[in-house]
């Protein structure tokens, strides 16, 4: 693989901090920490508030296609910038920076919200993802400087607690001074993939080899075998020149699967998403055959073609073979706009519905055009996707309608941005 020279690179330290925080490894459960608040038969969310201080909140609202959506006077404070997953009832809310402790919640029999469990870790966790059963939730820590192996935690979803934690090798380099940033953790008939960027290891966040893309494949059940103090290392590392590097900083889906088990990537490469130098290849989505560890060469979808010159700054899986995605639409390699995606200055963002199958992009009807930096897994409920989308003035609830590519604006959010919509 061919490398630019490390001096050439842009430090971004001021967007993103790689604090390692010092923890014990106790795990608690029944905590009585949080009052349990009544869940509603509609949506549950994670409200992050605007302000000096952006609190976030868990909250439940039945309606949230109408009126307004607060925490007012409601809802489960959290503790600094979060990251939350939901695997089945379970919540899963897990610090970043000012909290080194994932908070485990699950509806109750009396229809409220309750924490059920807590664990802690000694790296900022930034990847998540769960088994096929449902049955265990993945977690692991990403490293912005160093070259190091990763910690994958392998979470029991019914008790709540760690079963496991494995040291993971995906990609690193002493001589080259790289290393792999993960972007996605998927378990499939016995393998275990993990699509990955490849950037420096002096902390500089730039992208020396991002005109490829990259998967990890492993043997699961080494994982779930490996010994103590052992590092398992994957099996295979695919590649594919047809596009960048997979996924974007801030998101856990660089790779999802269909229902029949397929597997679709997803490659950006834009200096606005955080790539530098930018990919030289086209942003595109590739796909893994159910069963197969190699790239299909028969397909790839252009997405620059396909959407006269737009990036895929994001996706998710929403049924019948078919993706929910934000395109950027502008100003995608002016060093000007470094990182720009993931801020509130630039609303160059649309929302599209992709068939896989077909390759055919649908924009999503009266959806604006919005920013937005980090979502969990979109919620589909009976046909439905729900998004936050933020303009400059003000954000709301978005109910997309998947089978007819529309939406219906709903309830406005008293904050900044629900950062995902739950059905617990």
């Amino acid at each position: 693989m061919k490398f630019l020279n490390l001096s050439s690179r842009v430090f971004f330290g001021v967007l993103f901090s790689s604090v390692f925080l010092m923890s014990c490894e106790d795990e608690t459960s029944n905590s009585d920490i949080d009052e349990p608040i009544a869940l509603s038969p509609g949506i549950t969310m994670s409200l992050k508030t605007t302000g000096a201080v952006e609190t976030e909140y868990i909250v439940s609202q039945d309606d949230v296609m109408s009126g307004t959506i607060s925490a007012a006077g409601t809802g489960i404070e959290q503790e600094g910038w979060r990251y939350y997953y939901a695997v089945g009832k379970t919540l899963f809310s897990s610090g970043y920076i000012e909290d080194n402790r994932c908070i485990v919640y699950e509806s109750n029999d009396m229809g409220e919200l309750v924490q059920k469990s807590e664990f802690s870790f000694d790296n900022p966790l930034q990847l998540y993802g769960k088994s096929r059963d449902n049955q265990t939730f993945f977690a692991m820590d990403n490293f912005y400087g160093g070259v190091q192996a990763k910690t994958l935690l392998l979470v029991d979803v019914e008790a709540g607690m760690i079963d496991k934690r494995v040291s993971i090798s995906i990609f690193e380099s002493e001589e080259l001074q790289v290393q792999a940033w993960a972007t996605a953790l998927i378990e499939q008939d016995g393998k275990f993939f993990i699509p990955f960027q490849i950037m420096d290891a002096l902390g500089g966040y730039t992208t020396p080899d991002a005109s490829k893309a990259y998967v990890a494949v492993y043997d699961y059940n080494s994982i779930l075998n490996a010994a103590e103090g052992t590092t398992v290392n994957p099996e295979k590392i695919i590649m594919d020149t047809r596009t960048g590097n997979i996924g974007t900083n801030g998101h856990t889906t660089g790779l999802i699967q269909s229902e029949t088990g397929d597997l679709y990537s997803y490659s950006c490469g834009a200096v606005i998403a955080g790539f530098a130098p930018a990919s030289e290849a086209p942003s595109g989505i590739l796909k893994i055959n159910k069963g197969e560890t190699e790239f299909d060469p028969n397909y790839f979808l252009n997405i620059e073609e396909a959407t006269n010159g737009g990036k895929i700054f994001w996706f998710d899986y929403v049924g019948n073979n078919k993706a929910i995605a934000r395109i950027l639409s502008q100003d995608f390699n002016d060093p000007a706009y470094a990182w720009a995606a993931y801020s509130r200055s630039l609303f160059n963002q649309k929302l599209v519905l992709i068939d896989l199958g077909t390759g055919s992009i649908t924009d999503i009807a009266d959806v604006p055009y919005h920013a937005k930096r980090y979502s969990s897994p979109v919620l589909v409920d009976e046909g439905f996707a729900y998004v936050s989308v933020e303009t400059e003035t003000e954000a709301y609830v978005y109910k997309v309608d998947i089978a007819n590519a529309s939406a219906v604006k709903g309830a406005k959010i008293i904050g900044k941005t629900i950062k995902g919509f739950y059905k617990l």
